[in-house]
């Protein structure tokens, strides 16, 4: 119901601190810094818990991120500039935590809950479906992921250490290459790309960056949802059932895909690997 891939991730970092108390919904507002999805999860579970929460995103997200969170978020709070502007988000977090003795701040970039989750469910939730999936003769090589808070990059090193010589790749928007080339840009792939490497990030334990032009992104987000896009594509010989799923697809599960195929390419990697 939120649009949002989040809502485990929010679960896993709001749960603990409520069942130790160490954030009481009585007296206490959750806050949820954010660029746009981890504040939709978050304020969605806060309410389906009866919690107070406020979400704070940059003021150049979707209208549709905005307008879903004014129907959940007790306050919604817009700061300056678009996708990669996390520091004005946390200017504007650490200004509530300074002025407000109310509120508690769930950071996605620093609360391992989130990585946990991710490593825990996530993760294993990979190992079932390659279960399902894979035959004697295949080979797992690895899993690509675009990262933002790296919480879901925790899913790779559970793969990892039940498939040792598999690979995990980190994903970056060209124009915000800050784990690639310590770069540092606004760039159009809603939900990755913050300007800087977050403390629940196992860097040691990731294999490869890979750069994605936005453009690329907005091009196959258009050929997927455009009718003269989906007509190309039928011409190609593309199923129709898999043309009417591919508007599933954000833009970032896109920039995945392209990871996917220039990571395949890299490793020369054959129809026998996953």
């Amino acid at each position: 119901p939120t649009g949002a891939h989040k809502v485990g991730a929010t679960f896993g970092c709001l749960v603990p601190r409520l069942v130790t108390g160490q954030f009481d919904p009585t007296s206490q507002k959750a806050v949820w810094p954010s660029t746009g999805n981890y504040c939709r999860g978050g304020a969605y579970n806060a309410d389906l818990l009866s919690c107070e929460s406020i979400a704070i995103l940059p003021e150049g997200m979707s209208k549709e991120r905005f307008d879903w969170l004014a129907k959940v978020a007790g306050e919604v709070i817009a700061t300056p500039g678009t996708e990669s502007n996390v520091k004005e988000i946390f200017d504007k977090t650490w200004e509530l935590k300074k002025t407000r003795d109310n509120v508690v701040i769930f950071n996605q970039f620093d609360e391992f809950g989130n990585h946990l989750w991710h490593y825990e469910v996530t993760g294993q939730a990979m190992e079932e479906v390659l279960s399902q999936i894979m035959s004697s003769k295949d080979n797992y090589a690895g899993v690509v992921l675009t990262t933002g808070s790296a919480g879901t990059l925790g899913c790779g090193d559970y793969m990892k250490e039940k498939y040792p010589t598999s690979k995990i790749a980190a994903g970056e928007a060209l124009q915000c290459p800050t784990l690639l080339a310590n770069g540092f840009g606004a760039h159009r792939i809603e939900g990755i790309g913050d300007k800087h490497v977050p403390w629940i990030h196992n860097a040691k334990n990731t294999d490869m960056v890979i750069a994605v032009d936005d453009s690329n992104s907005m091009g196959i987000i258009r050929l997927f949802n455009e009718p003269i896009g989906q007509k190309y594509l039928s011409k190609k010989g593309v199923p129709v059932e898999i043309i009417e799923k591919l508007p599933l697809m954000g833009i970032s599960s896109v920039a995945n895909m392209i990871m996917a195929i220039k990571f395949a390419k890299y490793y020369e990697l054959t129809e026998k690997d996953i």
